[in-house]
């Protein structure tokens, strides 16, 4: 949204953001291991989501498009 602040835990962040699901916005132009939560309120609240992790004997490759979502690409290993 134009002329919203948006704010990481170590201050005003003036840097371009992405959403993710669930209407969460994070730092950067696309999502990375960098990317930080970001908040419209100084004090938070900052929460990442937790790293999507694939089943035992299987590997993330990438992302795929799943009923309009993206989602993680795993493959057996």
């Amino acid at each position: 949204m134009k002329g919203v602040k948006h704010y990481t835990e170590d201050g005003e962040y003036k840097g371009e953001t992405h959403k993710m699901p669930g209407n969460k916005v994070h730092t950067g132009k696309k999502h990375s291991d960098d990317s930080k939560p970001v908040s419209h309120k100084p004090g938070g609240p900052f929460k990442m989501r937790t790293p999507f992790q694939c089943w035992e004997k299987y590997k993330q490759e990438g992302y795929k498009k799943k009923e309009g979502r993206t989602v993680p690409n795993c493959v057996p290993k």
